[in-house]
C-alpha cells in the first residue's frame, strides 16, 4: 500500500510516499516519482493516527454504561482519524466502576480503533467544580476504591481534584503504579496544584473548564498549569475555551505540552438531539452538549476538525498535529511505538485533504476506512 501527500510524521517531512507492507511502514521515499494508485495526492496529507486521550462516549454509546458498544465506536471512529483511544468513565456510584472497566477491557481487533486503556474522570472531584458530574456521587479519594479500580486493570489515567483530602496517598499510588494522574475538576490554589505535580501528576485536565478561571492576583490550577511544564489537554471546539485563548495556550506551552481532546460525548456522530451521560440528559447541538439548564457539557467536534481549528489559529499544522498524535502517545508511554511515522514502526496512519476532511485510515497496516470519494479541494 502506497500513500502520497505532504507528511507530518508529525515534523514536517515535505511531500512523501510512505510505503506500508504487513502491519509495518516500511519505507518514506520523496515523492519525486509517485506510484499509480496511492491513496492521497499532492495536495494531501499524511500523519500518523490521532489519538484521543478523552472519550466519554460516540454513536448513542455511553462509556458510563457497562451496555456501551465499544466496538461500534471502535470501528466509526476511524471515519474521523482516530486510531487509538480512551473510553472515558466519569462520576458515578461505585459498584458501576467494576462493570464499566469490564466491557472496555477489549481485545484489539484489526479494522478497529485501538482501546489503549480507560481514563477515570472522577469521582474524587471538588464539588465546586463538577460541571455535568452528578454531584450526589462525588467523593473524597478513597485508596480501597481505587484499588479496586487497577483490579480490573487498563487504567491508564485518573482525573481527580489535588486539594481533596487523601488525594495526596491516591496520587503517590496511582503515579507508582504507572497510571497518569490528571488534575481536573479542582478548586485548588496554584500551590496546592503544585504540590500535585511534585506527588506525580503529570496532566491537566481540559485546560480552563471545571476549574476558577485565571486571576492575576489568584492563579489557581489554571495559572499552574499555564505557568509550569505540566501538559495539559484541551477542547478546540471554539466554544469551551475561546479561540484567542486556545492560540494564547499555544504560544505559552511547550510543544510537547499540548494534547487535544474531544472530550465526545454519546451525541457525538449523532443528530442533534437529547442524549446522556452517566444517566444525566444532555443536549447536543452539534458541536457541544448542554445540560438542561444550560451547563456546558463536554464536545461533540471531531478530533481532526479540532485539529483544523487550531491550524486556523495559525498554530503550525506539524505543531497541531504533534498535539493529537505524539504528544499523548508519550503521555501515555507509548513513544516508542505510537504517534509518529517511522519506518519499522506500526502503520497507524491517516490521510486528509486540504480541510483536514478524513480520505483514509490505516490500522496496523490494514485499511480501516476510506471515504466513498476521493475528490477534494487543492491545498492552499
Amino acid at each position: 500500500m502506497h500513500l502520497l501527500g505532504q507528511l507530518f510524521a508529525p515534523e514536517d517531512r515535505g511531500l512523501a510516499v510512505v510505503t506500508v507492507e504487513g502491519d509495518r511502514v516500511t519505507a518514506i521515499d520523496v515523492a519525486s516519482d509517485p506510484p499509480s494508485g496511492a491513496i492521497g495526492g499532492p495536495d494531501a496529507a499524511i500523519l500518523p493516527g490521532l489519538i484521543d486521550i478523552q472519550v466519554n462516549g460516540a454513536y448513542r454509546q455511553d462509556f458510563s454504561d457497562p451496555s456501551a458498544d465499544v466496538a461500534l465506536v471502535s470501528r466509526r471512529l476511524l471515519e474521523y482519524g482516530v486510531t487509538a483511544f480512551l473510553p472515558t468513565i466519569i462520576t458515578s456510584e461505585p459498584a458501576a466502576y467494576g462493570p464499566c472497566l469490564e466491557n472496555v477491557n477489549v481485545t484489539w481487533t484489526p479494522g478497529t480503533a485501538r482501546v489503549l486503556g480507560v481514563h477515570i474522570e472522577g469521582p474524587f472531584l471538588n464539588p465546586k467544580r463538577t460541571g455535568t458530574h452528578n454531584k450526589a456521587w462525588v467523593r473524597p479519594p478513597d485508596l480501597v476504591e481505587v484499588q479496586g479500580w487497577l483490579e480490573h486493570g487498563g487504567v491508564r489515567i485518573v482525573t481527580l481534584a489535588p486539594e481533596l483530602p487523601g488525594a495526596d496517598g491516591v496520587i503517590r499510588y496511582l503515579t507508582d503504579r504507572g497510571v497518569v494522574v490528571s488534575l481536573g475538576h479542582s478548586d485548588a490554589t496554584y500551590s496546592e496544584a503544585a504540590a500535585g505535580a511534585a506527588l506525580g501528576a503529570s496532566l491537566g485536565t481540559h485546560l480552563f473548564n471545571a476549574m476558577p478561571p485565571l486571576l492575576h492576583r489568584a492563579p489557581g490550577l489554571a495559572g499552574f498549569l499555564l505557568a509550569g511544564h505540566t501538559s495539559v489537554s484541551l477542547i478546540c471546539d471554539g466554544v469551551h475555551v475561546a479561540p484567542e485563548v486556545v492560540a494564547l495556550v499555544a504560544r505559552i506551552k511547550a510543544p510537547d505540552e499540548l494534547v487535544l481532546i474531544t472530550d465526545a460525548l454519546a451525541g457525538f456522530g449523532e443528530p442533534i438531539g437529547r442524549y446522556e451521560l452517566a444517566g444525566i440528559e444532555f443536549v447536543s447541538d452539534g458541536v457541544v452538549g448542554r445540560l438542561p439548564d444550560g451547563t456546558l457539557s463536554g464536545s461533540l467536534l471531531p478530533l481532526n476538525r479540532a485539529l483544523k481549528n487550531l491550524v486556523g489559529l495559525g498554530v503550525a499544522p506539524a505543531a497541531a498535529v504533534q498535539a493529537a498524535t505524539a504528544n499523548p502517545a508519550k503521555l501515555l508511554g507509548l513513544g516508542d511505538s505510537s504517534g509518529r511515522v517511522e519506518v519499522g514502526r506500526p502503520a497507524d496512519l491517516v490521510v486528509v485533504d486540504s480541510d483536514w476532511e478524513v480520505i483514509a485510515t490505516i490500522v496496523g497496516g490494514a485499511l480501516g476506512y476510506e471515504r466513498s470519494s476521493r475528490s477534494r479541494p487543492k491545498r492552499g
